[in-house]
C-alpha cells in the first residue's frame, strides 16, 4: 500500500513537510499559468492551490513571490559516458539546471566491462536525488558489428538487464535494422514489449517506406534523429514522438521545432534530449533549460516549451503516473524559475527536498568507489609506432584520387569527397594547408592490434594530432592529426594513462584529461573535468581547430553504422549506407 501521509496533508489532518508558496504555477495539463501554492508530503505532492491549512510548526516554507514554478526537467535520452563524468558528478552538473530526471542506457561502460559495469554504475546511482531510467543499450549490444565488436554483452545478458528491475525497457532500437528484419533486434523488441516497457528509437536519415517499415512493427516508439523541421513533420505523422536534440556537435532544436512553430505540428509529441553533450557545454549553456531556451527562441510559447521538456517526455517514456506534472500525488520534482521566457532555473527541489540554489548543489552527494578492474582498460596488440598510421598510395601513377571524411561539428552526420593528392614515397600524407587530416580507428578493448587509416577534413588543425578513448559505439580509440609521429605520442600517451583525450604537437603532450574509468569517464570532478576541457579547446583552437566540440565530433567520426556517410573503424573506412569497407583511394 502506498504512504498514507499524502492523503494525510491534502486532507489536513497532517502537516506538510514543505510548502512552496506565493509562485506562479505553470500548469503544463492545461498549460495555464496562475498562483499556486504547493503542500509536500515526503517525496510526493499532497496537494496544490490554497495550502494554508498544512503549514505546521515544523513545515519548511519556501517563498516563491515573483517566480514560476514548473515541473523538474527530463532528459528524454542521454548517454552518461558521454559528458565524461561519472553518474555522480552528472548528478551535480545537471541538477542545478533544473534536470531532475534522465532516461540513459550505460551502454559505453557495457562494452568496455559487460554488464557487471552497467550493475556497478546503477548502484553508484542509487539514492541519487536525479532519478535514473535505465534502459538497454542497444548501442553497445551492436557497436560497430560487422566492423568490429567487443564480444559482449550477449543476447542472454541483454534478456538478464531487461528483467532487472531498475530497466524500464531499450534505447535506441535501430530503425534500419528493423526494417531489414534483423532477428536479432526484432527479438528484443518483441521482449520489451512483451514485458510493457518502452522502446525508444534511433531514425537516423529514415525516410518514407523505411519510416512506414519501422513503425509497423514497432508500433510505438520515438526518434531523436531529426535534423530538419520536414523530416519532424513527416515521422511526427507517422506516430513517433519526436525527442529535439540540443548536445555537443549535434544543434537540432532551432531546425526541428519550426516543425511546430511553422508547420503547425501539434507540440504534444515533441520533446527534449541532449543525446551527448560535453560537461563543458552544460557548464556554458546548461542541459535540458538550454534545449528550452533555444525552442522559445525558435518559436515555440514558452508554457509549451516546459510542456515539452516535462510532460511529454514523461507521456514519452510511460512515467508520467509519477513524473511530468506539478499536481497532486506526483513525485515531488518543482523548479522555481525567474523569467519564463529566459528560463532561469532559480531552485530546484528534487523529492521534496531543495538540492540547488542560484545554480549551486545545496545537497552534497556522496562519492562513489569503483572496483579496480574497471581502470586500465586501453589495450593495444603493441605500442604504436609512426608506421601504423601509413597510407600507401600508388607513386607510379603520380596523382591519386582519394576519399576523404567530410565533418562540420554541427550534425553527427558526415559526407565524402573526392580529392586529388600526391603520394611522397609511396605514402598518401596529411596536408593541412588543404585541411586533409589523416584519421585512424584503434581497437582498444580487446587488443587485436586492428587499425584502420583514412582521411578527413572539417577539423583545421595545422599542426600536432589529437585523440580520445571514447567514442560512440565500439569505444575504439580515434585519433586524428597532421603528422604520423604525433599520432602515435597520442595514442600510446592515452594507452599509458588508461584513457581521456590528448593534444600533442611536435612530440609533446599539449594537453591531457585522464578519463581512467573504462577508459571513457574521469574519476575527478565536474569542476576539473570542465576546466581541463576548457584548456584542451583553447590548445586546439591555437592549433587551428574551431569546432564547438572537437572531441565529441572527433568520436563520431568512429561510428561506421547507423548514422552516415563515410566513417573509420579500425578494419578500414566505411561507406556506412553501403555496409561496406571502401579503399582510400578511387578507383
Amino acid at each position: 500500500m502506498r504512504e498514507l501521509k499524502a492523503i494525510d496533508v491534502a486532507m489536513g489532518r497532517q502537516p506538510a513537510d514543505l510548502i512552496i508558496r506565493g509562485g506562479r504555477l505553470v500548469n503544463v495539463l492545461t498549460r495555464e499559468i496562475y498562483p499556486a501554492d504547493v503542500a509536500v508530503a515526503g517525496t510526493r505532492i499532497a496537494a496544490v492551490g490554497n495550502v494554508d491549512y498544512a503549514v505546521g510548526p515544523d513545515t519548511v516554507v519556501i517563498d516563491a513571490s515573483s517566480k514560476y514554478l514548473t515541473p523538474g526537467l527530463i532528459d528524454q535520452h542521454i548517454h552518461i559516458h558521454e559528458t565524461q563524468l561519472d553518474i555522480v558528478q552528472f548528478a551535480a552538473a545537471v541538477l542545478p539546471c533544473g534536470t531532475t530526471a534522465i532516461c540513459t542506457d550505460f551502454y559505453g561502460e557495457m562494452v568496455v566491462g559487460g554488464s557487471r559495469a552497467v550493475r556497478t554504475v546503477l548502484d553508484a546511482a542509487h539514492g541519487l536525488p536525479l532519478k535514473v531510467w535505465f534502459m538497454l543499450g542497444t548501442p553497445g549490444y551492436y557497436q560497430n558489428d560487422p566492423f568490429g565488436h567487443s564480444g559482449w554483452p550477449s543476447h542472454e545478458e541483454m534478456l538478464e538487464m531487461l528483467d532487472w528491475p531498475e530497466c524500464y525497457g531499450m534505447d535506441d532500437a535501430f530503425a534500419a535494422k528493423i526494417v531489414a528484419a534483423d532477428p536479432r533486434i526484432l527479438d528484443l523488441v518483441d521482449a520489451v514489449q512483451a514485458r510493457g516497457k518502452k522502446v525508444c528509437g534511433h531514425g537516423s536519415e529514415i525516410r518514407g517506406r523505411d519510416l512506414n517499415g519501422w513503425m509497423a512493427y514497432v508500433r510505438a516508439t520515438d526518434d531523436h534523429e531529426s535534423v530538419d523541421p520536414e523530416e519532424a513533420v513527416e515521422k511526427a505523422r507517422a506516430g513517433l514522438h519526436i525527442s529535439m536534440r540540443e548536445g555537443s556537435g549535434c544543434f537540432n532544436v532551432s531546425a526541428v521545432a519550426r516543425a511546430v512553430s511553422e508547420y503547425g505540428i501539434d507540440p504534444r509529441r515533441f520533446c527534449f534530449c541532449a543525446d551527448l553533450i560535453s560537461p563543458l557545454q552544460i557548464a556554458e549553456d546548461g542541459h535540458i533549460d538550454n534545449a528550452v531556451r533555444r525552442a522559445i527562441q525558435s518559436g515555440i510559447p514558452p508554457v509549451v516549451a516546459v510542456q515539452m521538456a516535462t510532460l511529454n517526455a514523461a507521456e514519452c517514456l510511460k512515467v508520467d503516473d509519477d513524473e511530468g506534472s506539478v499536481s497532486p500525488g506526483k513525485i515531488a520534482d518543482i523548479l522555481l524559475v525567474d523569467d519564463l521566457t529566459a528560463f532561469h532555473v532559480a531552485a530546484v527541489i528534487a523529492n521534496g527536498t531543495l538540492v540547488a540554489r542560484d545554480g549551486i548543489l545545496v545537497t552534497p552527494l556522496l562519492t562513489r568507489q569503483y572496483p579496480e578492474w574497471a581502470y586500465g582498460t586501453v589495450h593495444f596488440a603493441h605500442p604504436l609506432t609512426p608506421e601504423d598510421f601509413g597510407l600507401p598510395g600508388d607513386s607510379e601513377r603520380g596523382e591519386v584520387v582519394v576519399r576523404v571524411i567530410t565533418a562540420s561539428g554541427q550534425t553527427l552526420l558526415t559526407g565524402q569527397a573526392h580529392e586529388r593528392m600526391t603520394p611522397k614515397h609511396g605514402q598518401i600524407t596529411a596536408d593541412a594547408d588543404r585541411d586533409i587530416l589523416k584519421i585512424a580507428a584503434v581497437e582498444r578493448v580487446r587488443g587485436t592490434g586492428e587499425i584502420g587509416v583514412g582521411l578527413i577534413r572539417g577539423f583545421g588543425l595545422r599542426s600536432g594530432a589529437m585523440a580520445t578513448t571514447y567514442n560512440s559505439q565500439q569505444q575504439n580509440l580515434i585519433v586524428l592529426g597532421t603528422d604520423d609521429r604525433d599520432m602515435a605520442v597520442a595514442a600510446n600517451t592515452l594507452a599509458r594513462t588508461g584513457g581521456g583525450f590528448v593534444v600533442v604537437e611536435r612530440g609533446e603532450v599539449r594537453g591531457l584529461l585522464e578519463l581512467p574509468l573504462f577508459g571513457l569517464l574521469s574519476d575527478r570532478s565536474y569542476e576539473h573535468v570542465v576546466s581541463t576541457l576548457r584548456r584542451l579547446n583553447v590548445v586546439l583552437a591555437e592549433m587551428g581547430c574551431h569546432l564547438p566540440a572537437p572531441f565529441h565530433t572527433l568520436g563520431f567520426m568512429g561510428l561506421p553504422v547507423d548514422i552516415g556517410t563515410l566513417k573509420i573503424s579500425p578494419r578500414g573506412l566505411v561507406d556506412v549506407w553501403q555496409s561496406s569497407i571502401v579503399p582510400p583511394t578511387v578507383g
